[in-house]
């Protein structure tokens, strides 16, 4: 796996570093699709230390039987307190203009949904720069919408371009911590691998091709934007160690579903249960000591 942190000599110096010393409350603004979504309104019930997700219930709202991995990293995998805002939207796009869904909600909205709602650091989130963090996966719609009759070589570079104006955004705005997840291998999911070979394969290729620009981009945004510290977390290499491996980390097979999401990786067709988040979110924890609450 790679991940990209910087402002550090590398993920060793981090992962080094005393849990009280790296320990800090935080802030964690998250944006994507229904890997990620909690079904959070900006309008409800906001996060506070003994509901640090606000609304809905937690474990209610998401697209895996259960908690997913936002909630994980909010409630159990944490060192100090974390409140979560979940602007991401089931079915989301970056930017519909490019890629488009017909789900209202893709990541530019929600980044201009914070920008309304958090933007001036209210006070149901008197967030600052040091306490903050700014957490993308995004991908897994774009690659499945456009796949099939788009060049990767075109339009990856323009979803690309988009993804960094918004970080950029965020980065005006005082953000400081980022972290961005790379597409998981969707192409190994039942609703595409039911496909057959020639489309799995396709699909495979472009979201590989994909995962590639997003790295570039990090880097890219890291190097345009100081005083940032940023981490890019491999979820394509997690989910395919437990893919390749999958009765090792409890789960049945790496087709499977189960619609509890507790006993196969695999929620419903397209998207991984809860059992799945959990892991993902305890690994994703030992990479994200530099960002303060983990």
């Amino acid at each position: 796996m790679k991940y990209l942190i910087s402002m550090l000599a590398g993920a060793g110096l981090a992962a080094a570093a005393p849990l009280q010393a790296r320990a800090t409350d935080s802030y964690f603004f998250t944006f994507g699709d229904s890997y990620t979504m909690t079904s959070f309104d900006v309008n409800g019930t906001q996060p506070t230390t003994g509901n640090p997700m606000g609304n809905p219930t937690l474990g209610t709202g998401t697209t895996g039987g259960g908690i997913n991995w936002v909630g994980y990293l909010t409630t159990v995998d944490n060192a100090s307190l974390v409140l979560t805002y979940d602007l991401a939207v089931g079915g989301a796009s970056l930017d519909n203009s490019l890629v488009p869904t017909g789900i209202t909600g893709d990541v530019v909205s929600q980044v201009a949904s914070f920008e309304t709602a958090y933007g001036q650091k209210p006070d149901t989130a008197p967030w600052t720069s040091d306490n903050a963090v700014f957490g993308f996966w995004i991908g897994i719609n774009d690659i499945g919408w456009a796949w099939s009759s788009n060049d990767v070589s075109v339009m990856a570079p323009k979803i690309m371009a988009e993804y960094k104006t918004l970080a950029e955004k965020l980065y005006a705005n005082g953000a400081r911590k980022f972290i961005f997840l790379n597409v998981p291998p969707t192409s190994r999911a039942p609703e595409i691998a039911d496909q057959g070979a020639t489309i799995q394969a396709g699909h495979a290729a472009w979201l590989a091709a994909f995962n590639t620009a997003l790295e570039t981009m990090v880097d890219e945004f890291i190097a345009d934007n100081s005083g940032t510290t940023t981490v890019l977390y491999d979820t394509f290499s997690f989910m395919t160690k437990i893919l390749d491996d999958p009765t090792t980390y409890g789960f049945t097979d790496a087709t499977c579903i189960d619609s509890t999401g507790a006993t196969c990786v695999w929620w419903n067709s397209y998207h991984p249960g809860y059992a799945y988040h959990k892991l993902q979110a305890a690994d994703m924890k030992e990479h994200m000591h530099s960002l303060g609450a983990w």
